[in-house]
């Protein structure tokens, strides 16, 4: 019989330097992508995001279509959150590449928010997803 208590016990005994010591950063992803953290403007309340979020929608889904788009979505909580605060992340050549495609963004065409360009590494985490080829649904992980 396998005594659990002793093998959380020996897992527990390895030390931070231990794990540090067997870590290969050659193996990390390092991939550069172009996070856009967006702000609302004062004065914007969820009214004037709601009359404009469907065009902000289909401007995310074209940039998603042209594999621009890598990830995006509303930031819910936070210091200076709120209606329109977001991040997007985005596959572009250079911050101006960047700059540009986020300038274009409805919100901020409307007034709406402002934004700022961080260079951002992606180095490690994972994704799993499920997918049913028989329903047609999926599950994110």
């Amino acid at each position: 019989m396998l005594d659990i208590t002793w093998e959380l016990h020996t897992v527990y005994e390895v030390s931070n330097a231990e794990l540090i010591a067997h870590v290969d950063v050659s193996r990390l992803l390092a991939r550069d992508y172009w996070l856009i953290l967006s702000t609302p403007t004062a004065g914007t309340d969820q009214a004037a995001i709601d009359a404009h979020v469907e065009k902000h929608i289909a401007w995310l889904l074209g940039l998603e279509r042209e594999d621009v788009l890598f990830v995006s979505g509303p930031l819910l909580s936070g210091p200076g959150v709120g209606p329109g605060s977001g991040v997007t992340v985005l596959r572009a050549a250079d911050e101006e590449a960047a700059r540009h495609i986020a300038a274009g963004d409805p919100f901020v065409l409307a007034g709406l928010r402002t934004f700022e360009v961080h260079r951002w590494r992606l180095n490690e985490g994972s994704v799993s997803v499920r997918m049913s080829l028989g329903t047609g649904t999926y599950d994110w992980r």
